[in-house]
Parts: C-alpha cells; structure tokens; sequence
C-alpha cells in the first residue's frame, strides 16, 4: 500500500479525480453529517484555489483525503478538509494536515493559516498550532470554532 499527495487546481483533475473528489466530499458532508448543503461552490473553481487529495494505492487508487486551501484577505483559509471513514483513526488525518501546511508554507510562507473547525475538533486541530480565534458558531447545523494558525506555530 501507497499513500501518495497530490496538490493542484480544480482544471488540472481528471473527470475521474473530480468525480473521487465530489463524491468523498458529499458522501462525508452531506450523507454521513446529514448537512444538505450546497457541497460544490464557486470556491472550488478559483484559479487561487489548490485542492489537496490524498490517494492510497492497494493496488487500485482510492481518495482517501482531501482538502482545499486558497489566499482570503491577510491569510490563506483551509477547509473542506476530510479523511475517509475507513481511514480514520490511523494517523491519516494528521498526515494530511501536516502536509497541506507544508505546501501552504512553500506557497505563501509567512501567512497565518485559518479554517473553521467542527468544535468538537478543535483539540485535534491545536495539535498543528491552531489557537481558537472566535466564537463557536453553526453552520448548516453543526457547531463549528473558528481557529487561527500564524507562520511560526510548530507543525
């Protein structure tokens, strides 16, 4: 088994990854956390806007991860961030996070990182430098924590 990352604009994916991609989105976000959303957004399309995806080889290619980090005023905003059910809890998420932040870093060094958390993630979160930067609020439901990371937070 591989795992291998891949970071690039919506218009570089295959019909195939983006199809991979909306369905892991939607199968998360709207189907397992029962938010009927509008999931596909103009977000999406930006030429700023740089989809993270994280694919396992065994020995067929499967998404395993995504995520979406794209400039938003003084910081580069995250989101969109999942990891498979059958992924979790073996360290994936983690990975996945260390390395958007590793590529954000490379593409906007010196700029502070925002994302707004499931609040009842917001510990997981704290573990790669993010401090709590808001008030909870819903979104769609579900409570969510704005979270703030600057440049020099450790990884």
């Amino acid at each position: 088994m591989t795992i291998f990352y891949a970071a690039s604009h919506i218009g570089a994916l295959s019909p195939q990854e983006l199809h991979a991609l909306y369905k892991l989105r939607v199968d998360v976000f709207v189907h397992e956390q029962q938010c009927p959303y509008q999931e596909i957004d103009d977000i999406d399309a930006l030429d700023t806007t740089t989809h993270i995806l994280v694919w396992r080889t065994d020995p067929q290619r499967h998404l395993v991860g995504c995520a979406r980090v794209y400039p938003e005023g003084d910081h580069i905003m995250m989101g969109r961030i999942i990891t498979a059910p059958e992924e979790r809890g073996n360290g994936q998420a983690s990975e996945m996070i260390h390395q958007t932040l590793r590529m954000i870093e490379h593409r906007y060094p010196g700029q502070p990182v925002e994302l707004h958390a499931q609040t009842r993630l917001t510990g997981f979160y704290e573990r790669f430098g993010f401090t709590v930067s808001g008030d909870p609020f819903l979104e769609e439901g579900i409570s969510h924590t704005p979270m703030r990371r600057l440049p020099d937070a450790p990884q």
